[in-house]
């Protein structure tokens, strides 16, 4: 019989506990260094020093999770080199395999000799992996780590300034009707021409985009690596939802007032015939232009943009270089932003003036125990939130409109 090293075991769980408390420490020390980032940006002091160690207390994160899976992995196998020591030493015995058997249970009496017995007194029997044989020592091997969804890249907010603020809307004066009569003065001593201005006073509130999710401190305790994965998954599902009120939203209920609501509808009198979509394009930056503000990008579908690059010339080569070309991608001179939430066939041209994103409170994740019943079921809610305020104060400056 086979005799398990209990001594191995226990070296291994001793090392699987500093694995946890060393990951623990971490992410205590991320933590720190998340949130003297976060003030640091918002004071406008972020040096490189302190980005530096924000990344390196990321990477001991890395390698300190990554640790405690190669213990849990060497943990199971252990425990189940334990298990099968144990159903082993525990086999039954000569007698009772007799006992059991056919030929005993079948026997009527009488003074005959064990091996006339009626049917073998051991029978022979396929070792398989069906559960009623040696199935259940059969382990499936298991994939370290969780395998995540990618994550949606983010480029809307990357396209306008960003200022901090600290109270609760935002307002600004803005030209309103310009009459320009200037011209030549008619003679000496004659009265010259007088134009006019007027401006209008635009308020814009500071609102919430914020989700949570409920969660047990059990196994926010004995999976370290979890706590991690909720905060990303939050963070950047929150980022995405604010990607998509930057452009779309209406303005009603807590939403932002987007791009695409306020902006100039697209006019393509004049355009010449037959255009093709970089044509429209083309005309789109016209009219950002003729409103006397630099257009500096182009939002698209993945699919228009997709179809675009794939334009080719009447000998077959390609017009946006070559497939192996890394450069960023632009037209027109213009840097070009893939939208995920854009419908195919829509499109919008704009300038980096024509708006202004104002970050009241950043991206943030609390954990509380507050919440209903949570603090007697041992339940947690993972919280996720910022509160932002965006205004287009030159709506001019934004062109929305179809290649249809």
């Amino acid at each position: 019989m086979t005799q398990f090293n209990f001594e191995e075991l226990s070296a291994v769980a001793k090392s699987a506990k500093e694995a946890v408390e060393n990951v623990k420490k971490s992410h205590q020390d991320l933590d720190s260094r998340v949130e003297k980032l976060h003030q640091e940006i918002k004071e406008g002091k972020a040096d490189v020093v302190t980005k530096t160690a924000f990344q390196e207390a990321v990477l001991r994160v890395e390698k300190a999770e990554q640790s405690l899976d190669k213990v849990n992995d060497e943990l199971g196998k252990l425990m189940s080199k334990a298990e099968a020591s144990f159903k082993q030493n525990t086999a039954k015995t000569l007698g009772q395999m007799a006992a059991e058997s056919d030929a005993a249970k079948n026997y009527k009496g009488g003074n005959v000799e064990l091996c006339t017995m009626a049917g073998p007194l051991f029978a022979k029997a396929a070792v398989t992996s069906g559960q009623g044989s040696a199935g259940v020592l059969i382990e499936p091997y298991r994939v370290p780590g969780i395998l995540m969804e990618p994550d949606t890249p983010l480029t809307i907010r990357d396209l306008f300034s960003s200022v901090s603020i600290s109270t609760n809307a935002i307002e600004w004066v803005k030209e309103k009707i310009f009459t320009n009569n200037a011209g030549p003065q008619n003679g000496e001593g004659t009265v010259k021409p007088e134009s006019g201005i007027t401006f209008e006073k635009k308020t814009s509130a500071v609102e919430t985009i914020a989700h949570w999710i409920p969660a047990s401190r059990q196994v926010l305790a004995d999976a370290p690596q979890l706590r991690g994965i909720i905060d990303g998954k939050l963070r950047t599902g929150l980022k995405f939802k604010e990607d998509e009120a930057l452009m779309f939203g209406d303005g009603t209920n807590g939403n932002l007032l987007g791009l695409v609501p306020q902006a100039t509808p697209y006019s393509p009198a004049g355009i010449p015939a037959n255009p093709n979509k970089i044509d429209h394009l083309r005309w789109a930056i016209l009219q950002v232009t003729k409103a006397k503000y630099p257009a500096t990008f182009a939002v698209m579908s993945l699919e228009d943009w997709a179809t675009i690059q794939m334009m080719k010339t009447a000998d077959g080569a390609y017009i946006f270089g070559t497939p192996t070309d890394g450069a960023a991608p632009r037209i027109w001179g213009k840097r070009v932003v893939e939208s995920f939430g854009l419908e195919t066939g829509d499109f919008l041209v704009g300038s980096s003036m024509a708006a202004t994103i104002y970050d009241r409170e950043d991206v943030s994740v609390r954990v509380a125990e507050q919440h209903a019943d949570f603090f007697i079921k041992n339940m947690v809610a993972i919280l996720c939130e910022e509160r932002l305020g965006f205004t287009v104060e030159r709506p001019q400056a934004i062109v929305s409109g179809s290649f249809n």
